[in-house]
């Protein structure tokens, strides 16, 4: 039977460091090309690798046996993957194995194995664990794997990119006192993953690229938004008040009103967009009609709170006439649309 032992250099450690290419086939080369790699870099554990699968070659008993190399590419993944395919096709030209030992050094190189038995069967998996990092090794791999998907995939790059960065920017601005806002930003941000309010949000930024880019009249309504919400977010910064209960009314009452505009003007904006679909359009308006009664019973019990006086009766009363008024509208759509 014949026997190859194989060693992988996915990431191509041993072309870069030592300039020696790959396929490396036979017992003295691959010895001299291990000498080299270690020589250039102590610390790699490819050169370590190589050696495992010298005294392995030396080890087993078969009498047709060869030890090989195979180098990948820096660019790991299909490009590298294809380049360790193609030498080992050329190996296996010169020494037909009708079976592999596979030598490797971690997790990384093992990724290979289905490229390896498209091709040959593996009798065998050796790995090689070297103490000073195989579980680092696999962790930077694991690591590194996770942020290039990150980067790669917007959803998960705003909260694994964008919540930090709001978080140093906080910090750079408030200091110590950014604690407080460095929670609240993490609560909303939950909050916004837990209502799917996120999935809205990226619709309503999309809208706002595609209207800046065809420069649609509704881009000023969406920038006049965002300005009202800036001015609402100053405005909540500084409120101020004995108790909390105070600060949360204050809150309300100085912020009601420029959120409601920038909702309302960013409904007016997508009403624009949907146009000519009026039963789209008329959504929207259904929209901002529902959160003008959101506001109004808002701003009431805003005022309740801060002066105890004011009659509860009031903000029940605009509860009770804001729903009616969203239900009317609501079936005014349904009659039109029919």
């Amino acid at each position: 039977m014949k026997v190859l032992i194989l060693c992988v250099d996915r990431d191509d450690d041993l072309g870069r460091k030592a300039s020696i290419k790959g396929p490396v086939l036979g017992e003295k080369s691959v010895s001299r090309a291990a000498a080299e790699l270690v020589r250039k870099d102590p610390s790699e554990t490819d050169a370590n690798a190589m050696f495992a699968a010298l005294k392995l070659f030396d080890e087993i008993k078969e009498k047709e046996k060869e030890v090989a190399v195979l180098t990948g590419s820096v660019r790991v993944g299909y490009h590298s993957d294809r380049i360790v395919g193609k030498q080992l096709d050329m190996v296996l030209k010169k020494f037909p194995a009708d079976g592999v030992i596979l030598v490797s050094d971690g997790k990384e190189d093992e990724l290979l194995v289905p490229v390896v038995e498209s091709k040959v069967p593996i009798l065998s998996m050796h790995r090689l664990v070297v103490h000073s990092g195989e579980e680092l090794k696999g962790a930077y791999y694991t690591l590194r794997n996770f942020f290039g998907r990150a980067s790669e995939d917007r959803g998960l790059g705003m909260y694994v990119f964008g919540v930090p960065a709001i978080m140093a920017i906080i910090f750079a601005f408030f200091g110590l006192e950014g604690w407080r806002w460095f929670f609240g930003v993490v609560g909303l941000v939950l909050a916004a993953k837990a209502l799917k309010i996120d999935r809205l949000l990226a619709r309503l930024f999309k809208f706002i690229r595609q209207s800046f880019v065809s420069m649609s009249s509704s881009f000023l309504l969406y920038l006049l938004s965002v300005l009202l919400l800036v001015i609402a977010v100053i405005q909540a910064i500084g409120v101020t008040g004995e108790t909390l209960v105070l600060r949360i009314a204050n809150t309300i009452m100085v912020t009601t009103q420029p959120c409601f505009y920038s909702a309302l003007f960013i409904l007016l904006g997508l009403a624009v967009d949907a146009m000519p679909d009026k039963r789209k359009a008329y959504h929207y308006v259904t929209m901002g009609v529902s959160i003008g009664v959101v506001a109004l019973v808002f701003r009431h019990f805003g005022m309740w709170l801060v002066d105890t006086t004011y009659p509860l009766s009031y903000v029940i009363t605009t509860t009770i006439l804001g729903s009616l008024v969203v239900i009317v509208a609501k079936l005014a759509g349904k009659y039109i649309h029919k």
